[in-house]
């Protein structure tokens, strides 16, 4: 009689108790960071003239976003990695990489619970303020709100009393007129009749420079427009490189927080009564 032996590997390759451990922790401990950064950075910033160091808190600050992002998903994979439990009898290659694999899946719940924090802030955000946007929804400012607020400007040597400013519905307008327009070098006849016509009744000028007023308008609005562009991108690609690099954080830590665990490194964390 032959005895049937089952020596196939049956513990699990991931533990979720210990994803959704390391989880929570990395992103608490996030958000901790981020509260400070946010408190330094507002320190190097003032309303007062020459008390503000604009460049140098957008410079720490993009330093300290990527150190708290690094910190964040190394935490993570270690304490996801850390307190999954001992596998036996599996070769120390199979274990690493499965305790890398906590630390990416890991990395994933943290960004899932960022993108849903971040989404339930913003939709409280809009509900709350709804009453307000739709009492001043005339006045919110727009990309194109600088812009066109300034072609109702009166010319010099006339008084500002005597100028009437531009309604919401004719901002409107002329925002809408500058929005379909954009991808061409000037405003079309047509367009550009339309908005000069209201700019001169507005500001009590004639019709030419009125239309001077108009080109000059447009031009500003598709050098803010592409600068508002390049700064969408350049957010977007500084947000999934440092993504990028916070997988390869959870993936080390996830490493170091098996190899703690499998070595018996005791924690090292105590509290003493002085």
């Amino acid at each position: 009689m032959v005895e049937i032996v089952d020596v196939r590997d049956t513990s699990p390759l991931i533990s979720w108790r210990g994803i959704f451990a390391g989880a929570v922790a990395g992103t608490a401990f996030y958000f901790v960071l981020m509260s400070i950064g946010i408190a330094a950075g507002l320190s190097l910033l003032s309303p007062w003239p020459g008390q503000s160091h604009t460049w140098l808190a957008a410079s720490i600050a993009a330093a300290w976003t990527l150190i708290a992002t690094i910190a964040w998903f190394l935490i993570a994979g270690f304490v996801a990695a850390r307190v999954r439990p001992r596998v036996a009898d599996v070769p120390p290659d199979e274990v690493e990489y499965r305790d890398g694999l906590q630390g990416f899946i890991t990395w994933g719940v943290c960004v899932l619970f960022a993108t849903l924090i971040v989404a339930s802030a913003e939709s409280a955000a809009l509900r709350g303020g709804y009453s307000a946007v739709a009492k001043f929804s005339s006045t919110s400012a727009s990309p194109l709100s600088r812009v066109v607020s300034t072609l109702a400007a009166p010319p010099e040597g006339k008084p500002v009393t005597t100028v009437q400013l531009l309604s919401p519905e004719e901002e409107k307008t002329i925002e809408a007129v500058f929005m379909r327009s954009f991808g061409n070098e000037q405003l079309s006849p047509n367009d550009k009749n339309l908005v000069s016509s209201i700019v001169a009744a507005r500001a009590g000028i004639p019709q030419a420079d009125a239309q001077a007023r108009v080109d000059t308008a447009y031009t500003d609005a598709i050098a803010a427009l592409d600068k508002a562009k390049k700064a969408t991108e350049l957010v977007g690609l500084v947000t999934g490189i440092g993504l990028l690099i916070g997988l390869v954080a959870a993936w080390y830590g996830g490493i170091r927080g098996g190899s703690s665990r499998d070595t018996s490194v005791l924690a090292r964390f105590r509290f003493r009564a002085f």
